[in-house]
């Protein structure tokens, strides 16, 4: 699976700034749009639920910190 990177959000953005004529004060707005775009190319899942970060059980004789 492919990860994303700032790079590639970074051109995708750009793109679709020049797209649009080149706003100004949407950066955020051209920034979230390329994430998405390129995590939807790539089959990442972006849900809430896989977003959530959950602790590993530790192996059987260990101790949890």
């Amino acid at each position: 699976m492919h990860s994303i990177n700032d790079d590639d959000i970074r051109d995708r953005a750009y793109a679709l700034w020049v797209e649009q004529g080149s706003p100004e004060g949407r950066e955020q707005e051209f920034w979230y749009q390329a994430e998405r775009e390129l995590s939807e190319e790539g089959g990442l899942d972006t849900s809430e639920e896989a977003a959530e970060v959950t602790q590993p059980t530790p192996p059987a004789g260990t101790l949890a910190r």
